[in-house]
């Protein structure tokens, strides 16, 4: 007892001798304390880095591995040796009923184009749909020959794509299209021609016109600028030249679309017509560039399309107004009568035959008589032929009738040439004119003009 007892004593008393050797823990300071936590933290996201770039390694190793396994695969499926043209199938003998005599079939003809007609195709399919004729009992010559023949000739199914060259998407998928009833896919293409808005479409300023200006009347609101070195009043000729400027703009505000080819317009123009005169002053001894007239007009217009028929309903107000340089040397002390200060109704049709616009109208003045007549009538052709061109070839006339000036017409015509690619294009024209003067309120003068004018519509 006493030998087992003292090992265990000497190992415990050296176990606490060792004990008592070593120091105590030390505590840490809190500035150590944070040392250690930040070190911690740092060790931490550098693992949770580590783990997250392994992750994204081995993600992308995996698609790597999966676009050379598509590769490999494409590469596979065309080395892939096409499949042999299948033979078609001899035809089985035809018996007849008397005697079962076994009939030769026909030998089958030379295989057909790759791209059969419209029509062979239809009547292949016709019998192959028909049922199978059986012969007559008798064995006479006429059922030796039987109608199924063409049931047992080469097979309508096209060669396998291998044996045949290959052909456009569309053709293909035109000629393995079934042959459907006429009446059925009728209303389709009816639909398509004429197809119908759900609802109307209300657009606010839309752009272009239902009703385009009409380009050579001399009251049209637009922009403009002419220069007419040959001036005439009552056969005598101007000694200088008159310079017509006018701008003037039509713009749409509202339009409203029911269906394709029907539709509304509502339309406000505004136009000033203003003529210089450039004349040389023998008096002063040089060239005089002055004002002679100014007309203003206001238009409120209601445009409509059918189809290719176009009509435009018009009110608007004229009024004309003589220059100060024009009354100050013309010595002008009196007032005079101006009949061009009035307001009328109109209404003008307009169609295109090919390439010409052809349109006419008729109008009413609002004011007394006694101021001034009222019936008034417009009709006029225009050609211009559509063009990808820059520069395309233009010209027309455009005549006008006033009560006013005892129905005397007033013709203006002009013949140039249009440049541009949109709406709103330049036009060059030699034009001229005879008949009543249309600016001022000398409408009663006898005038006739030859010059260049540049036309615009802004809008």
């Amino acid at each position: 007892m006493k030998h087992a007892l003292l090992p265990l004593l000497l190992t415990c008393l050296t176990g606490s001798l060792v004990l008592a050797q070593q120091p105590a823990p030390r505590t840490l300071t809190p500035a150590e304390q944070r040392q250690k936590e930040k070190i911690e933290r740092e060790v931490q996201r550098e693992r949770q880095v580590r783990a997250e770039w392994l992750q994204k390694q081995r993600e992308y190793e995996a698609r790597q591995a999966e676009k050379e396994r598509q590769r490999q695969a494409k590469k596979a499926e065309k080395d892939r040796p096409a499949p042999p043209a299948e033979k078609p199938k001899p035809a089985e003998p035809v018996k007849t009923g008397a005697d079962a005599q076994t009939v030769a079939p026909a030998p089958a003809p030379a295989p057909k184009p790759a791209e059969p007609s419209r029509r062979e195709r239809r009547e292949q399919r016709r019998k192959e749909a028909a049922p199978a004729v059986t012969p007559a009992p008798e064995p006479a010559p006429a059922v030796v020959t039987p109608p199924p023949a063409p049931v047992v000739v080469t097979p309508a199914e096209p060669a396998p794509p291998a044996a045949r060259p290959a052909r456009p998407k569309r053709e293909r998928r035109k000629a393995t299209a079934p042959v459907t009833d006429s009446l059925a896919v009728t209303p389709a293409p009816a639909n398509a021609e004429q197809p119908r808005l759900s609802r109307p479409k209300h657009e606010f300023l839309p752009k272009g016109h239902l009703f385009d200006p009409i380009l050579l009347d001399p009251l049209e609101a637009q922009t403009y600028g002419s220069v007419l070195p040959a001036y005439y009043t009552e056969g005598s000729r101007y000694k200088g030249s008159i310079v017509p400027f006018a701008f003037g703009f039509a713009k749409p505000f509202y339009r409203r679309t029911t269906e394709p080819g029907r539709s509304e317009e509502v339309v406000l123009d505004l136009a000033s017509f203003t003529q210089f005169e450039v004349y040389w002053d023998a008096d002063k001894g040089r060239q005089r560039r002055q004002l002679m007239n100014n007309d203003y007009k206001i238009s409120i217009i209601y445009n409509v399309r059918r189809g290719a028929n176009n009509y435009r309903f018009r009110f608007y107000h004229l009024s004309s107004h003589l220059g100060d340089d024009y009354i100050y040397r013309n010595r002008i002390t009196a007032p005079s009568p101006n009949s061009v200060n009035y307001e009328v109704v109109d209404a003008t049709y307009s169609r295109m035959v090919q390439n010409w616009r052809l349109y006419g109208g008729l109008g009413i003045g609002l004011r007394k008589t006694s101021e001034r007549e009222r019936l008034s009538a417009q009709l006029g052709a225009y050609y211009k032929k559509p063009s990808e061109r820059l520069a395309r070839l233009v010209g027309g006339v455009d005549v006008k009738f006033w009560q006013q000036t005892d129905f005397r017409p007033g013709i203006h015509g002009g013949v140039g040439v249009e440049v541009g690619r949109t709406q709103n294009n330049l036009t060059f024209l030699l034009e001229g004119y005879s008949g009543f003067r249309p600016y001022s309120q000398f409408e009663q003068q006898q005038t006739s003009w030859i010059g260049i004018g540049v036309y615009l519509n802004p809008f």
